[in-house]
């Protein structure tokens, strides 16, 4: 039977039916398994979150404690991956991070694991090493040593610790959990359709998140982020026509 739309790609197409999240842009409503998103950002950790997406309920004390040092216990990434990522050209970071992450699936022996607890153990390697090559490939790219995460602290500390060498204060740390948690999952989206798409021919995980990575990069999805972030730093804050320019960008 075919189907048709009246937008451009998959707009007005219901490509797949979920309970994970829902997103009403008019009304401006985002939860995750029902939880508004306000209600996560107030509340709840990323970790907590990130269990919530992974489950469909919020953790008690020992999943989220399990969850956490399984986090932290998989942070470190194989040497070769170190390697690529300290001799790698200067380069678009997201084609960096595309490839670190198709790398991770070649150094982990349990990659075509296809059962419920191996991909359950690659969800949590690939969270917390993701993190990892972000922050060792910037310090890298800027001449600095590689800074070893600390067992101590949660993922948004970590990751801001292992990125700046200092240990975050208490508001950068909060910050960047809700960041974290308003950016965990947007429905059915490029990068996302993507990944399931890869995931449908029982293809394993680092290929989908892979091939998810590959969409997100596009200037049409996660990289206009990129060209927004590169404009406001062109923009002098401290001009009187700052707020004009931005304004005009809109436009």
């Amino acid at each position: 039977m075919a189907v048709t739309g009246t937008g451009a790609g998959l707009e007005g197409i219901i490509a797949a039916e979920s309970s994970i999240c829902y997103i009403d842009g008019q009304e401006g409503i985002l939860s995750y398994q029902g939880y508004n998103i306000h209600t996560l950002a107030d509340h709840a950790s990323f970790e907590e979150v990130v269990f919530l997406l992974w489950n469909g309920k919020l953790p008690t004390r020992s999943e989220l404690d399990e969850l956490k040092s399984g986090l932290v216990r998989h942070r470190a990434i194989p040497g070769e991956v170190v390697e690529f990522l300290r001799n790698v050209p200067q380069a678009v970071p997201m084609d960096v991070l595309r490839t670190a992450v198709s790398m991770l699936g070649i150094y982990d022996p349990a990659a075509k694991d296809m059962s419920r607890e191996a991909n359950v153990l690659k969800a949590q390697k690939l969270m917390a090493q993701t993190a990892t090559i972000v922050t060792t490939y910037d310090r890298l790219r800027n001449g600095r040593e590689i800074v070893e995460g600390d067992p101590g602290l949660d993922f948004a500390a970590n990751f801001l610790y292992t990125l700046t060498g200092k240990k975050p204060e208490e508001i950068s740390i909060r910050a960047l959990d809700i960041a974290l948690t308003l950016h965990a999952d947007h429905e059915l989206n490029a990068s996302t359709f993507a990944g399931r798409v890869t995931a449908a021919t029982l293809s394993d995980i680092y290929s989908a998140v892979t091939s998810a990575i590959g969409a997100l990069k596009g200037p049409l999805h996660g990289g206009a982020n990129e060209d927004v972030i590169r404009f406001l730093l062109q923009v002098d804050a401290n001009s009187d026509v700052a707020v004009q320019e931005v304004r005009d960008a809109l436009n």
